[in-house]
């Protein structure tokens, strides 16, 4: 069985699983090159170009897995939200909360209303790499909640805690039809082949502990127990290191931490049973690639007792890094992770 899928199932594997967030990205030349010639929307619109995004890190890098090219803001057009992506900015929203309190023309995310390619590539994946896993994703609703607010990036949340915090009763409801927006769009990725889905949540660290429960709760815990039992979850945040526990109750069976986080002791401190994923630093690797080949090797070696462990790192992959220095980081994790 491939590596990735067994150390999900914690079955025996030979040697340690390896994939990158953003592996598909602006450092690969080819999709440089696509981007020469596309938007990020055509991208996504035409499932042959999203394969072709997908597959580009997966015969270069040799990782064990390929994760779906998308945007965890691509969904929201399909509630009615108008979508654009402004270069050095992001994902724009024309229509957001901050504009649109009554929610006019925002709908209950349909599967049926999505105009983009991400199903059909799954399917396309499948077919020409039936021996490579692929990863589906969606936003965590927190951090989707925050393009909302302002229409663009909300960076340290300010805007969007100050309505949570006021108990803002369009936030709460937007919030409660983005986490069902979140459940079916997973749902519909692994009817379409996707053999794992990661929640990418990147500013839940921004919620005070005191909040925490009431966020995991009432809506990771709900996306968790949907997708139990259908595929395999992962849980990405940031900055939440004094919170692991709390996160870990919510139910996914893999949580993927930053770099700021001991994950050798995290490991130790959690139930075993739940899974590990992380935690090289990208600056590290974009920046000090021979310091970052070696953390890799300690890192795997530490976690080399825990079979559910997946190594990553932190945060994405930086649009600066070489792509040399990955191959070189999934070569020396495959070496020093052996006989698990």
């Amino acid at each position: 069985m491939n590596s990735f899928l067994a150390a999900l199932n914690d079955e025996p594997h030979d040697f340690t699983p390896i994939w990158f967030m953003r592996q598909a990205g602006r450092y690969l030349k080819g999709y440089r090159e696509l981007r020469a010639k596309h938007s990020i929307k055509e991208i996504c619109m035409d499932p042959n170009l999203t394969l072709k995004v997908t597959s580009e890190p997966v015969g270069l890098l040799g990782v064990d897995a390929g994760i779906i090219f998308s945007d965890i803001t691509i969904p929201l057009e399909a509630m009615g939200f108008r979508l654009d992506f402004i270069e050095n900015v992001g994902p724009v929203i024309s229509n957001p909360l901050n504009t649109n309190k009554e929610l006019a023309g925002i709908s209950e995310f349909s599967v049926s209303e999505m105009q983009y390619g991400t199903f059909a590539a799954i399917k396309k994946f499948n077919e020409e790499f039936p021996d490579v896993p692929i990863i589906g994703f969606s936003g965590g609703p927190l951090t989707i909640a925050s393009y909302l607010t302002l229409g663009h990036p909300d960076r340290d949340l300010s805007a969007t805690r100050t309505l949570l915090y006021q108990e803002d009763k369009s936030m709460i409801e937007l919030m409660q039809m983005i986490r069902e927006m979140v459940i079916s769009n997973c749902k519909e990725q692994v009817k379409s082949g996707a053999d794992a889905i990661q929640i990418f949540d990147s500013w839940a660290g921004f919620l005070p502990p005191s909040f925490l429960p009431w966020y995991r709760e009432k809506f990771l815990t709900e996306i968790a127990a949907e997708l139990s039992g259908i595929t395999k979850t992962i849980y990405f945040s940031t900055q939440t290191a004094g919170v692991i526990e709390e996160l870990s109750k919510a139910g996914f069976d893999y949580l993927s931490l930053d770099w700021r986080v001991n994950l050798p002791l995290v490991s130790i401190k959690l139930d075993s049973g739940i899974g590990l994923q992380g935690n090289l630093d990208p600056v590290m690797v974009s920046r000090a690639p021979n310091l970052a080949i070696s953390e890799s090797r300690k890192l795997s070696e530490l976690m080399n007792g825990k079979s559910n462990y997946i190594f990553n790192l932190g945060h994405g992959v930086l649009p600066d890094t070489d792509p040399e220095t990955l191959k070189e980081i999934v070569r020396t994790v495959h070496q020093s992770g052996r006989n698990r």
